[in-house]
C-alpha cells in the first residue's frame, strides 16, 4: 500500500480510475456483516464493481475481467485496513478483543467523533479510504466512539463491585446487536467471506 506520510493516495487501482471514499468499503463491510451478499456471486460483485470504479463497463462483459476486479477492490480495502493497523499501533483506544464498531449501527457516533476530533462533516466530505480508516484508528479518547469501543471490549473479570457494575451496564446499554456479537449469525470478516466468494468461481 502506499506510504501515508511519503506518498500521494492512490485515485488509481491497478491501472483503473477508482472511487477512493470510505463509502463504497463501508457498503462493502455493511453488506458483508449482515449476510446480505445473495445467492449471485456474479451479480453482487457487479453491484460492488459500481461502488467503486469510476468506469466498470470495461469488465462487465468478462466474467474472469470481473473476478479479477473485484480482486483488486479487495486488495484496495486491506490496504486501507494496514492503515489502520499502524494508526491503531499508536493509540490507546485500538480495541484489544471482540466485537468494537458496526459501521451501519454506529453511523451516529462516528459522525460525531470525526466532527469533534477532526472537524471533518462525513455527511458532507469525501475522505479517502486509507485516511478514514487511519483516523478512525487513531481517534482520541474524549470522543463517545472511542468510549463506545473500549466499553465494548473490556475484559469485566479485571474489575470488581460497583466499577464492575458500571462498566457492565455500559457494554449492554451499548451492545450490538446479537448476531453481530457472535449470535444467531456469526459475523463473517471481509477477509474470510472473500475467500469464500472466489471459491465459488473454482467449481
Amino acid at each position: 500500500m502506499s506510504d501515508l506520510l511519503l506518498d500521494a493516495l492512490p485515485t488509481r487501482w491497478h491501472g483503473h480510475e477508482i472511487i477512493p471514499d470510505f463509502r463504497p468499503m463501508v457498503w462493502l463491510v455493511n453488506t458483508y456483516v449482515r449476510g446480505q451478499t445473495g445467492d449471485d456471486p456474479i451479480g453482487f460483485a457487479v453491484s460492488a464493481l459500481w461502488r467503486f470504479y469510476k468506469d466498470p463497463h470495461c469488465f462487465l462483459n468478462d466474467p474472469q475481467k470481473i473476478i479479477d476486479a473485484y480482486g483488486y477492490m479487495i486488495e484496495f480495502y486491506k490496504a486501507g485496513e494496514k492503515a489502520a493497523e499502524s494508526a491503531a499501533a499508536e493509540s490507546s483506544t485500538a480495541p484489544s478483543s471482540g466485537l468494537a464498531f458496526d459501521y451501519q449501527c454506529d453511523a451516529g457516533y462516528i459522525v460525531a467523533a470525526f466532527q469533534q476530533a477532526y472537524g471533518i462533516d462525513l455527511t458532507r466530505e469525501k475522505v479517502h479510504w486509507f485516511r478514514f480508516r487511519a483516523l478512525f484508528a487513531a481517534l482520541p479518547e474524549d470522543t463517545l466512539m472511542a468510549k463506545i469501543m473500549s466499553w465494548r471490549t473490556m475484559d469485566l473479570s479485571e474489575y470488581e463491585g460497583s466499577m464492575r457494575d458500571r462498566y457492565a451496564d455500559l457494554q449492554e446499554r451499548f451492545a450490538l446487536p446479537p448476531e453481530l456479537r457472535g449470535g444467531a449469525a456469526r459475523v463473517v470478516s471481509v477477509e474470510e467471506h472473500d475467500a469464500a466468494f472466489l471459491a465459488r468461481f473454482r467449481h
